[in-house]
């Protein structure tokens, strides 16, 4: 994309960012507020300066390969003077990439072509063929919104006058009912449009969604969530029920969790039918056995990279997601003690956070999968014993976040 700003202050900003996210690991938003917080930038200057930074932090890695053949490096100062030479056109680039990549490896070429970490390509090349991995690639790196009707709060009819009343051009979804794609605005906060405000729209992505409707709830039954924080998840089982459940969400952070108890009373979940504990699901101890559990367990985010680019850089080794995966199979072996029914779930597009954790669950004899049947949800990745009774939510089929979805029946509940 091209810009009218001063070169040197967009060198300036990019530089420090770029830097910043590669020695803290942390989210593409929070550095950004970091960064526009610590400097002085024009305020009509930080739309052209968020897109700028989301596409280099998107593109890295294809940044990083074009300024080390054209001779400036790869340290963080040397891919934006590189950048900067170009225009910050990362459209320019895209071209530049896809005339140089032609003679290299088929991993090679796909890393570069849609910025990825090459394992990762590499890894996902096992399990699908090279056209469906472009695809969905391809789609991860484009940015989009979704949204919630919150019915809890509002009715139908309402809720789409609001978003026409704000502004918000969307389309609405056949299923789940309660969800709308966000055609305009895609790229400006929302959290001020009074709508989101009142709690009568969620910022959710539709993938999300597909989780809590795995459950399958009914009224009235006992539901826990292993890993709830902020909630959103944890709000829609409420919805879905009319607030008929008896829920209990658990996490990690006392932070989350007082952020979680705002959210929840904005929504308008039954708080009487409530109960937040902070506390590690990989060890902790219940006095009951549940009807339901969620497992949406904490993982590198792979799979939602058009919410956060950031994501890419800060998991560029395996060893990193296989130290999510211990963490992963931890929480889920220790709540199929205390659940009937569990669903796992991760926001990740590789399989040592999904098909490989479940297949050792499996194995160990601790539950069985149960199949499902929900629009255009697809089976997991090939090669698994699991692939043909887990599930997984593809960006390019469905247009959202990447997600791994197993449904579990406990053989260890109660012992």
């Amino acid at each position: 994309m091209e810009t009218v700003l001063p070169p040197h202050q967009l060198e300036f900003f990019l530089k420090r960012l770029l830097n910043y996210i590669l020695k803290a690991h942390i989210s593409y938003d929070k550095a950004f507020r970091t960064i526009i917080h610590k400097y002085s930038f024009p305020r009509w200057a930080l739309r052209i300066f968020y897109k700028v930074g989301y596409y280099t932090i998107n593109y890295y890695y294809s940044l990083r390969w074009l300024s080390a053949k054209n001779g400036y490096g790869t340290k963080p100062a040397g891919i934006i003077n590189y950048f900067s030479k170009i225009g910050f056109s990362i459209r320019r680039a895209r071209s530049l990439i896809k005339d140089e990549v032609k003679q290299l490896s088929r991993t090679k070429r796909i890393s570069l072509l849609h910025s990825y970490p090459e394992f990762l390509v590499k890894d996902l090349l096992n399990h699908m063929s090279e056209k469906e991995l472009d695809k969905m690639l391809k789609n991860l790196n484009v940015r989009k919104r979704w949204l919630r009707i919150n019915t809890l709060k509002i009715s139908y009819e309402d809720a789409y006058k609001c978003l026409d009343e704000t502004g918000i051009i969307y389309q609405k979804k056949d299923f789940p009912k309660y969800m709308v794609y966000v055609e305009h605005p895609k790229w400006d906060p929302i959290g001020h449009n009074k709508c989101v405000k009142n709690g009568f729209i969620i910022p959710q992505d539709l993938a999300s969604a597909y989780v809590v409707e795995a459950l399958e709830l009914e009224e009235d039954k006992y539901f826990l969530d292993a890993c709830s924080a902020p909630g959103l998840k944890y709000s829609l089982a409420f919805m879905l029920t009319n607030n008929k459940l008896y829920g209990f969400a658990i996490d990690l952070s006392s932070k989350r969790i007082s952020i979680e108890q705002t959210l929840l009373k904005r929504l308008g979940v039954d708080s009487i039918r409530t109960i937040l504990i902070n506390a590690d699901s990989r060890n902790i101890k219940l006095s009951r056995v549940f009807d339901y559990a969620l497992v949406d367990a904490p993982c590198s985010g792979l799979g939602a990279v058009y919410s956060d680019p950031a994501v890419k850089l800060n998991t560029n080794r395996r060893s990193k997601l296989e130290q999510y995966h211990k963490k992963q199979y931890r929480i889920l072996k220790n709540i199929l003690r205390y659940a009937r029914r569990v669903v796992y779930a991760t926001c990740s597009i590789h399989p040592l956070e999904g098909e490989k954790v479940i297949e050792r669950i499996v194995n160990e004899g601790l539950a069985e999968t149960v199949k499902i049947n929900l629009p255009g949800l697809s089976t997991a990745y090939k090669g698994f014993n699991i692939s043909n009774s887990t599930y997984r939510v593809l960006p390019h089929t469905m247009n959202s976040q990447g997600f791994y979805i197993a449904v579990l029946e406990s053989k260890v509940a109660g012992k």
